[in-house]
């Protein structure tokens, strides 16, 4: 499912994820601080899975993924990578993912719904918010980090959303990324959906925002616009949790 619903100076919500009623959750802009009470790792590219315990005090220990069964949020923090939030409708549980290239050909989605299966979740009872990051507009990968992609076991069986030419994205606010390094154009949110549906999550339950952090949404979203541009960034806080 591909979400076209979207404002760029407010956080952003799942329609997906609004239709449960027990969830309250939000991606919101870039530098705006995460719940008071928000549980989050220390993020470190990985397929660490922790609990809500073990996220507190926030950034207290080394993590990718966040599962929460308690009514204080767990959170990520991106600045082009992918912030997943998941809940589970069965046994009300939630997580929030990050995933950059790195992680996700770690594992580290795989890792967060075996996770959550591992406690009792069933794949197909999850829903999935895939939140704003960097898109195929704008995310060209060298040939080595395209080599680290195809070598990537988790993705041996997996057609990679590679493409010769950016795609062009018409929301775009600002100009999308120039070609610097002859590469290929990653579509990473896709690839995310294609783990998720291989274990067994599926399709009409994954919902992606489509916001590219580069071009589209709000100033100093994006890591990578400020490598190109220097004009700054700050990290979005992308929450979930249980309501009462």
């Amino acid at each position: 499912m591909f979400c076209q619903e979207r404002t760029m100076s407010t956080p952003l919500y799942s329609p997906l994820l609004r239709q449960l009623s027990w969830v309250e959750h939000a991606f919101q802009p870039a530098g705006e601080p995460p719940p008071a009470d928000a549980r989050y790792a220390h993020q470190r590219h990985s397929a660490t899975v922790l609990t809500d315990r073990q996220a507190w005090p926030a950034k207290s220990q080394p993590g990718d993924a966040v599962i929460g069964s308690a009514q204080h949020a767990v959170a990520v923090y991106t600045a082009d990578c992918l912030p997943l939030l998941i809940a589970d409708n069965r046994q009300r549980r939630v997580a929030a993912v990050h995933g950059g290239l790195q992680g996700v050909t770690a594992g580290v989605i795989n890792a967060a719904v075996r996770a959550l299966a591992a406690a009792g979740s069933a794949p197909g009872e999850l829903f999935v918010a895939i939140g704003p990051s960097i898109g195929p507009c704008c995310y060209e990968l060298g040939e080595e980090a395209i080599a680290r992609l195809r070598a990537a076991p988790l993705l041996h069986d997996t057609t990679l959303p590679l493409f010769a030419t950016a795609a062009h994205n018409p929301r775009a606010r600002r100009p999308q990324a120039r070609a610097q390094q002859h590469g290929q154009w990653c579509d990473l949110p896709a690839l995310a959906e294609a783990l998720l549906r291989r274990e067994g999550v599926p399709a009409a339950q994954i919902e992606r925002l489509g916001v590219c952090t580069y071009c589209e949404a709000e100033a100093q979203a994006s890591y990578r616009r400020n490598t190109h541009t220097g004009e700054g960034y700050a990290s979005r806080y992308s929450w979930i949790r249980r309501q009462g």
